[in-house]
């Protein structure tokens, strides 16, 4: 048998399939999966405020088996427009509907990071963390939430383990250096630094304005890993 070469579907291609399924929809209005569809082709043509209306009036006219599919689509489509508060609250849906789900908790978890809710970032990462203990990402991760909760000591042990995992993650010793040198661990701190440095140069410049290293700026070791 013989495959010829795909073709990338146009926006064109998604529209008139939009307007097939609105039409069917018409005709047999009691059809509530066709929602689904146009959503689904909605959110491929970028058009997520739409394809959300319609995955939210999917949820409410009719029970459909696996509702953490529809909830995390609706939470990447907030995600995509940048309304963080709302894709937490649908990842929250999503992972109830599916506790076992680690993607959905590992979402769940990242924006829960990114509006600062720190506690429920920490509680997605542990639990990540227990079930999935090489996730090196989940480890790295749960440091950056212990820090944020002020809770320093931890934090390292997290970021000890993810590089025991990844030995060659620059932004996790990156970030050790910044909790060691507002530690006051400045040994420690130079030789973190140095090594995110050694694997990823960009690092260099990016530790002249950090201010977690502003005790170590008179350090002639210091000005020597950070001069360009």
């Amino acid at each position: 048998m013989t495959v010829g070469r795909l073709q990338k579907r146009s926006i064109k291609d998604e529209e008139e399939e939009i307007a097939l399924y609105k039409k069917l929809l018409r005709k047999s209005p009691e059809k509530y999966i066709l929602l689904d569809f146009i959503a689904n082709a909605l959110f491929k043509i970028a058009e997520y405020r739409e394809a959300i209306h319609c995955w939210e009036k999917l949820l409410r006219k009719t029970e459909i088996k696996e509702k953490f599919r529809v909830y995390a689509r609706i939470a990447q489509s907030y995600e995509l427009l940048g309304e963080l508060e709302h894709s937490y609250y649908n990842y929250w849906k999503a992972m109830k509907e599916d506790p076992t789900n680690l993607d959905l908790v590992g979402k769940y978890g990242e924006m829960a990071y990114l509006i600062e809710n720190y506690q429920d970032s920490l509680n997605a990462f542990k639990r990540i963390c227990e079930k999935e203990p090489d996730n090196e990402i989940a480890w790295h991760n749960l440091g950056l939430s212990y820090y944020n909760l002020g809770f320093h000591d931890e934090a390292i042990n997290a970021l000890d383990v993810a590089l025991g995992l990844v030995s060659d993650s620059a932004d996790t010793c990156y970030v050790q250096a910044t909790i060691y040198a507002e530690n006051y661990l400045f040994d420690d701190a130079l030789f973190s630094l140095e090594r995110a440095i050694l694997l990823e140069s960009s690092y260099r410049e990016q530790a002249q304005k950090e201010q977690s290293f502003y005790l170590l700026s008179d350090l002639a070791l210091f000005r020597y890993l950070v001069e360009v």
